[in-house]
């Protein structure tokens, strides 16, 4: 079978033993393959690069405060979840298999091969449509016209895709032009972009290149292979830009934050870096609050990898440190935050 027609399950799974019976059991269904997660960190990571269409989750994962925000990456992908164990939570709504053997494991697996046969015939289709959330209560604070930001910038990594969903969640429908810089496997970013649309109150688009920026619009880097950035010409526009990786990426934080960075003096600019691994963004933030932006790095306790933001913190680009919750409204009140935020960086 062609390898373009098989689907991946990923196996989320503490348990090493369990986790490789499932992996076993995958091995013998042309229609899947198999990929395995120990640790909640790596769960992101492996989703967020594999895209799989079946996650087989352990009950240990799903106990945990983070399920949340898991089952609803999950969704945004359109990946089919089942939860497994020796005692799994029927009392979700999910499919749930007891695996304690080989036989169990084999039998979690021939539940998905049907339906993974079925569709390898054809194209994989766009993500489930998630219903959008009710109204949510949106904790602004008041801004100071002078220092409010005219652009905003939210970048992100392992973890990022949650951790921007709930950033503009609780967005305004005129907020800032906002741009985004995640790092996404290539083909998905699309996706991203018309569930963001779907359920946040801006408008949000795949940046186009010299397409002009404005308010209540959020535009992300879509193409994985141009860089994001902002020109002034004949107003604020993006820009495209083809080029190598830079930190090795494309598109990449950096350039995006240094791009920016050069308007600096002439519009007030709020950035946060959010949850991900290595340091793209930290050279390029610091750049920023050189040139008066308003920088915010994301706290260790709520992110997935603390890597970009800690790296960012430590070559002196963060102004501010924040958690998840906290830094929506901080992004949108811009410099008039830092008089009422914790958490300064020295």
């Amino acid at each position: 079978m062609n390898s373009s027609q098989t689907r991946n399950l990923l196996v989320a799974d503490p348990n090493s033993l369990r986790r490789e019976m499932i992996l076993q059991a995958c091995a013998s269904h042309p229609a899947l393959r198999g990929h395995g997660a120990s640790t909640v960190a790596e769960l992101y990571r492996q989703t967020e690069s594999l895209m799989p269409a079946y996650v087989a989750l352990a009950v240990e994962f799903a106990q945990m405060r983070e399920f949340t925000a898991l089952a609803s990456l999950f969704d945004m992908i359109g990946a089919e979840l089942v939860i497994h164990g020796e005692t799994p939570m029927s009392s979700l709504s999910y499919r749930c298999f007891r695996v304690v053997g080989p036989n169990d494991a084999t039998s979690l697996v021939d539940a998905l091969a049907p339906s993974s046969a079925a569709a390898t015939g054809n194209p994989p289709g766009p993500p489930r449509r998630v219903p959008s959330p009710g109204p949510i209560t949106q904790v602004v604070p008041q801004r100071d016209p002078a220092k409010a930001p005219e652009i905003i910038a939210i970048a992100g990594s392992t973890g990022g895709i949650v951790a921007i969903e709930k950033i503009l969640l609780e967005f305004p429908e005129d907020c800032p032009p906002t741009l985004v810089v995640q790092h996404i496997r290539p083909g998905f970013a699309d996706g991203l972009v018309r569930r963001l649309d779907r359920i946040v109150a801006p408008r949000v688009v795949g940046a186009i290149d010299g397409g002009a920026i404005h308010r209540g619009h959020v535009y992300v880097a879509t193409d994985s292979e141009r860089h994001l950035g902002l020109i002034s010409r004949a107003g604020l526009r993006a820009r495209l830009l083809d080029a190598p990786e830079v930190s090795g990426h494309r598109p990449s934080i950096d350039v995006l934050f240094d791009s920016l960075a050069q308007l600096g003096g002439r519009h007030r600019i709020s950035a946060c870096l959010l949850t991900g691994m290595g340091a793209d963004g930290a050279d390029g933030m610091v750049n920023l609050r050189a040139n008066g932006a308003y920088t915010i790095a994301q706290d260790k306790e709520t992110s997935v990898i603390w890597g970009m933001p800690q790296a960012a913190i430590q070559r002196g680009g963060a102004a501010v440190v924040l958690p998840l919750d906290r830094i929506a409204p901080a992004l949108l009140a811009g410099r008039a935050a830092l008089s009422r935020v914790e958490g300064f960086v020295k």
